[in-house]
Parts: structure tokens; C-alpha cells; sequence
């Protein structure tokens, strides 16, 4: 984990983590403000991307079993070269915050441009 993915976890945390307890979702401007008040981004993600983005959610150990609440999402990032956190938007609420490192940030890149590269490893 990067510093600035660390520290985006940090700053999304402290400043909505009590609101998400107990909760899915919160006012969207919770999370948006701390990430403008840092300089961040926030970048709506298009249909495919969140299509991907909600597989990702629904297969990461740590979320609950099913798929996220909204029907858009968004990824805020404090650096363009780093991690992120994807909000998944339910009209003027942001719920279900999911920490995802520059590796699957390129993925979601790649979602949005069409980008298919079959070049992996050898299993």
C-alpha cells in the first residue's frame, strides 16, 4: 500500500468512519469534501467501469456477501499515481467505501478505454 493509499484510507476514515458504522451510507458530501479539502479527485466512474467495480466488491474477502449498494460509482484518489477509494453512489449518498490499490485503479483505466491485454503470467 502506497502513502498516499494509506493515507486516503486514513483521511476517509477518520472523517466519515464514524458515519459508516452501523451504516452503508452516508451524504455524499462527507467523503467528497475530505477529498476536495486535500486536493484530491473525485472522478465518476462510466457504467463499465462500475459494473467492474461491483464484481471486485461482491468477490473482496472483507465486504459483506452481495453486491453494493447504488447504481454509479465514483473513485476519489489523492494522487493520480495511486491508490484510491471507490464509492459506490445510491442517489445523494455514498455507501459502501472499498479501499483499491493503483494495481486495480490501472484496471479501472483500462475498463474505461477499452484496453483488453491477454499478456499475464505463466500459471
Amino acid at each position: 500500500m502506497t502513502k498516499a493509499h494509506f493515507g486516503l484510507v486514513v483521511l476517509c476514515s477518520m472523517v466519515s468512519g464514524a458515519a459508516y458504522a452501523g451504516n452503508a451510507c452516508v451524504d455524499i458530501s462527507v467523503p467528497k469534501d475530505a477529498i476536495a479539502a486535500h486536493n484530491g479527485r473525485w472522478i465518476e466512474l462510466t457504467t463499465e467501469q462500475w459494473q467492474f467495480m461491483r464484481g471486485i466488491y461482491a468477490m473482496h474477502p472483507s465486504t459483506e456477501l452481495g453486491l453494493p449498494y447504488g447504481d454509479k460509482a465514483v473513485l476519489a484518489q489523492l494522487t493520480p499515481d495511486g491508490g484510491g477509494m471507490v464509492f459506490f453512489i445510491d442517489g445523494n449518498r455514498a455507501c459502501t467505501p472499498l479501499a483499491v490499490p493503483p494495481s486495480v485503479v490501472a484496471i479501472i483505466q483500462d475498463v474505461a478505454s477499452d484496453t483488453i491485454s491477454h499478456e499475464a503470467p505463466g500459471l
